[in-house]
Protein backbone atom coordinates (compact mmCIF):
# COMPACT_ATOMS: atom_id res chain seq x y z
CA UNK A 1 0.00 0.00 0.00
CA UNK A 2 1.63 3.17 -0.69
CA UNK A 3 0.45 6.96 0.72
CA UNK A 4 0.53 10.24 -1.30
CA UNK A 5 2.47 12.74 0.89
CA UNK A 6 1.09 16.15 0.90
CA UNK A 7 3.33 18.94 1.82
CA UNK A 8 0.74 21.92 2.97
CA UNK A 9 1.68 25.40 0.85
CA UNK A 10 2.13 28.31 2.70
CA UNK A 11 -1.39 29.21 3.26
CA UNK A 12 -2.40 25.94 4.52
CA UNK A 13 0.02 25.86 7.27
CA UNK A 14 -0.95 29.85 8.09
CA UNK A 15 -4.59 28.37 8.21
CA UNK A 16 -3.86 25.82 10.35
CA UNK A 17 -1.63 28.00 12.55
CA UNK A 18 -4.76 30.59 12.51
CA UNK A 19 -7.09 27.96 13.60
CA UNK A 20 -5.12 26.49 16.24
CA UNK A 21 -4.57 29.68 17.31
CA UNK A 22 -8.49 30.59 17.65
CA UNK A 23 -9.46 27.48 19.27
CA UNK A 24 -6.71 28.26 21.81
CA UNK A 25 -7.84 31.47 22.58
CA UNK A 26 -11.39 30.15 22.78
CA UNK A 27 -9.98 27.60 25.40
CA UNK A 28 -8.10 30.57 27.01
CA UNK A 29 -4.60 28.72 26.07
CA UNK A 30 -1.70 30.94 25.29
CA UNK A 31 -1.08 30.48 21.15
CA UNK A 32 2.33 32.03 21.54
CA UNK A 33 3.60 29.47 24.53
CA UNK A 34 1.32 26.28 22.39
CA UNK A 35 3.51 27.34 18.99
CA UNK A 36 6.69 27.86 21.11
CA UNK A 37 6.69 24.62 22.92
CA UNK A 38 5.94 22.79 18.83
CA UNK A 39 9.26 24.13 18.13
CA UNK A 40 10.59 23.13 21.59
CA UNK A 41 9.53 19.44 21.64
CA UNK A 42 12.14 16.71 21.07
CA UNK A 43 9.83 13.83 20.67
CA UNK A 44 9.26 13.62 17.81
CA UNK A 45 11.38 16.60 16.73
CA UNK A 46 9.37 19.56 15.13
CA UNK A 47 8.71 19.59 11.29
CA UNK A 48 10.76 22.58 10.12
CA UNK A 49 10.24 22.93 6.38
CA UNK A 50 8.02 25.80 7.09
CA UNK A 51 10.62 27.83 8.78
CA UNK A 52 11.94 30.98 7.20
CA UNK A 53 15.79 30.46 6.74
CA UNK A 54 16.90 34.55 6.00
CA UNK A 55 20.42 32.88 5.07
CA UNK A 56 19.23 31.12 2.17
CA UNK A 57 16.32 33.17 1.86
CA UNK A 58 15.73 35.68 -2.04
CA UNK A 59 13.10 37.77 -1.81
CA UNK A 60 9.57 35.89 -2.47
CA UNK A 61 6.18 35.65 -2.30
CA UNK A 62 6.50 35.65 1.68
CA UNK A 63 10.18 37.24 2.18
CA UNK A 64 10.50 41.20 1.08
CA UNK A 65 13.42 43.54 1.09
CA UNK A 66 13.35 45.89 3.86
CA UNK A 67 14.04 49.27 3.21
CA UNK A 68 16.40 51.03 5.43
CA UNK A 69 17.14 54.61 5.91
CA UNK A 70 20.58 55.11 5.15
CA UNK A 71 20.65 57.88 6.20
CA UNK A 72 19.67 57.38 9.65
CA UNK A 73 23.26 56.54 11.22
CA UNK A 74 26.66 57.49 9.30
CA UNK A 75 29.22 55.13 8.35
CA UNK A 76 31.42 56.72 11.43
CA UNK A 77 29.04 55.85 13.78
CA UNK A 78 28.28 52.59 13.22
CA UNK A 79 32.33 51.65 12.21
CA UNK A 80 32.51 52.95 15.52
CA UNK A 81 30.05 50.00 17.33
CA UNK A 82 31.13 47.57 15.25
CA UNK A 83 28.50 47.82 12.56
CA UNK A 84 29.23 47.76 9.01
CA UNK A 85 27.72 50.53 6.65
CA UNK A 86 23.49 50.59 6.66
CA UNK A 87 23.33 50.68 3.04
CA UNK A 88 25.55 46.75 2.65
CA UNK A 89 23.14 45.20 5.38
CA UNK A 90 21.01 42.50 3.72
CA UNK A 91 17.46 43.33 5.14
CA UNK A 92 14.55 41.64 4.83
CA UNK A 93 10.55 41.71 5.82
CA UNK A 94 7.31 39.01 5.99
CA UNK A 95 4.36 39.89 3.91
CA UNK A 96 1.77 40.86 6.14
CA UNK A 97 3.96 41.51 9.02
CA UNK A 98 4.69 45.49 9.25
CA UNK A 99 7.53 46.36 11.52
CA UNK A 100 9.45 42.82 11.54
CA UNK A 101 12.93 43.30 9.99
CA UNK A 102 15.54 40.67 9.84
CA UNK A 103 19.42 41.94 9.28
CA UNK A 104 21.48 39.32 8.39
CA UNK A 105 24.65 41.19 8.34
CA UNK A 106 24.99 44.08 10.01
CA UNK A 107 28.42 43.47 11.80
CA UNK A 108 31.77 44.15 11.18
CA UNK A 109 34.82 41.23 11.06
CA UNK A 110 35.69 40.80 15.04
CA UNK A 111 33.13 43.20 16.38
CA UNK A 112 30.43 40.59 17.77
CA UNK A 113 32.51 39.74 20.70
CA UNK A 114 31.75 43.21 21.96
CA UNK A 115 28.11 43.01 20.84
CA UNK A 116 27.86 39.53 22.95
CA UNK A 117 29.55 41.64 26.24
CA UNK A 118 26.86 44.47 25.48
CA UNK A 119 24.02 41.27 25.61
CA UNK A 120 25.47 39.44 28.71
CA UNK A 121 26.77 43.15 30.46
CA UNK A 122 25.33 45.82 29.71
CA UNK A 123 21.55 45.30 27.96
CA UNK A 124 20.27 43.18 31.26
CA UNK A 125 20.82 46.08 33.55
CA UNK A 126 17.45 48.26 34.90
CA UNK A 127 15.69 49.98 33.54
CA UNK A 128 15.54 47.36 31.09
CA UNK A 129 13.02 43.95 31.22
CA UNK A 130 14.38 41.09 31.26
CA UNK A 131 12.54 37.41 31.49
CA UNK A 132 13.68 37.31 35.25
CA UNK A 133 11.45 40.11 36.28
CA UNK A 134 8.73 38.54 36.60
CA UNK A 135 10.14 35.63 39.17
CA UNK A 136 12.41 37.89 41.56
CA UNK A 137 12.87 41.10 43.39
CA UNK A 138 14.10 44.06 41.25
CA UNK A 139 17.34 43.79 43.21
CA UNK A 140 17.85 40.25 42.79
CA UNK A 141 18.29 41.03 39.14
CA UNK A 142 20.52 43.68 39.56
CA UNK A 143 24.18 43.58 38.07
CA UNK A 144 23.09 39.84 36.53
CA UNK A 145 27.28 39.25 35.37
CA UNK A 146 28.39 40.71 38.18
CA UNK A 147 26.10 37.75 40.06
CA UNK A 148 27.25 35.32 37.61
CA UNK A 149 30.39 34.81 36.67
CA UNK A 150 32.45 34.27 39.93
CA UNK A 151 30.33 30.97 39.70
CA UNK A 152 30.64 30.38 35.58
CA UNK A 153 34.39 31.00 35.95
CA UNK A 154 35.59 28.86 38.72
CA UNK A 155 33.01 25.75 37.29
CA UNK A 156 31.44 23.14 39.78
CA UNK A 157 33.99 21.69 42.66
CA UNK A 158 34.20 17.97 42.49
CA UNK A 159 31.41 16.86 40.03
CA UNK A 160 29.08 18.73 42.48
CA UNK A 161 26.42 20.35 40.72
CA UNK A 162 25.22 23.90 41.15
CA UNK A 163 22.46 25.98 40.67
CA UNK A 164 22.12 27.51 37.65
CA UNK A 165 23.38 31.56 37.59
CA UNK A 166 21.32 34.53 36.97
CA UNK A 167 23.13 34.54 33.21
CA UNK A 168 22.68 31.08 32.55
CA UNK A 169 18.45 31.69 33.18
CA UNK A 170 18.50 35.05 31.22
CA UNK A 171 16.41 34.14 27.67
CA UNK A 172 15.80 37.60 27.27
CA UNK A 173 15.91 41.68 27.55
CA UNK A 174 13.65 43.86 26.02
CA UNK A 175 15.11 47.42 24.89
CA UNK A 176 13.19 50.68 24.30
CA UNK A 177 9.05 49.59 24.21
CA UNK A 178 8.60 46.98 26.89
CA UNK A 179 6.49 44.20 25.49
CA UNK A 180 4.38 42.63 28.21
CA UNK A 181 4.32 38.64 27.93
CA UNK A 182 1.03 38.35 29.91
CA UNK A 183 -0.94 40.73 28.24
CA UNK A 184 0.84 40.50 24.61
CA UNK A 185 0.73 44.37 24.75
CA UNK A 186 3.54 46.96 23.92
CA UNK A 187 3.83 50.17 26.36
CA UNK A 188 4.49 53.10 24.71
CA UNK A 189 5.52 54.75 27.40
CA UNK A 190 9.43 55.16 27.37
CA UNK A 191 10.94 54.62 31.22
CA UNK A 192 12.72 57.50 32.70
CA UNK A 193 16.30 57.51 33.22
Amino acid sequence: MTTNCHKPTEEEVDYVMAKMAASMAESGEDAFRKIFKFYKRRNPPPDLSNVIDFSRSAPSDQVVPAILDVGGVSDGEAARVGLQPVRDWRAFGLHGYPGFTFISNPFLRGSKPFWVTQCLKVYPQKPNVCNLDMHMSPSDTEDIWDKSVLSLSSGSPCGKTQAKTLLEKLRWVTLGYHYNWDTKRISTRWPST
